[in-house]
């Protein structure tokens, strides 16, 4: 009697890990929404706002690592559960920009988190997610900046924003498509 062998995606292995590391993720984003409450950093209708994302956050994300268990040849299937924690990501990034005043705000290093994940996907996936995030960066900002009654900054600091953050998320990608391209990894 012959035992078959299993063949082994290493792309699930990486989706389940990435799936499980969004729990860490979204951890410390619940742990800093109490810190912040807890020293009045930010107004009640913000954590209300800021809860219900951690309640996404939490439902994709155990959905996403439900979904990487299941054992298939179909490489798809896992990008794809990999695509959905992109985007859960560039959102989680933009809102939590516009939430801290956009341009002020200490949140845009969020935006490196799904170019990271992309460089799992395969080369153009790298690219393509921070043209993503450039985009949801952008949004952010504009929405903040013409919307708010704040007054926070000029437009000159508005677009050396735009500019200098969004040129760092395509540095970071040609980064990461440098070390892709060095180890080989077939797309």
């Amino acid at each position: 009697m012959k035992i078959k062998k299993q063949k082994f995606s290493h792309l699930r292995s990486r989706t389940i890990r990435v799936a499980r590391a969004h729990f860490l993720y979204v951890l410390i984003f619940a742990i800093t929404i109490m810190l912040y409450d807890s020293w009045r950093l930010i107004a009640y209708e913000q954590t209300l706002q800021r809860w219900t994302l951690v309640v996404v956050m939490m439902f994709i994300s155990t959905a996403a690592w439900y979904a990487s268990r299941y054992q298939t040849q179909n490489d798809k299937y896992y990008k794809v559960i990999l695509m959905v924690l992109i985007v859960l990501d560039i959102f989680v990034a933009s809102y939590t920009v516009y939430l801290e005043r956009g341009m002020a705000s200490s949140s845009v290093i969020l935006y490196s988190v799904p170019i990271i994940i992309s460089a799992l996907i395969s080369r153009a996936a790298i690219f393509a997610t921070a043209g993503f995030c450039l985009a949801a960066y952008s949004l952010a900002l504009f929405k903040y900046f013409y919307l708010e009654p704040a007054g926070e900054g000029i437009r000159v600091q508005l677009y050396g924003s735009l500019f200098l953050y969004g040129s760092s998320f395509f540095i970071l990608a040609a980064i990461l498509y440098i070390v892709r391209t060095r180890d080989k990894i077939v797309d």
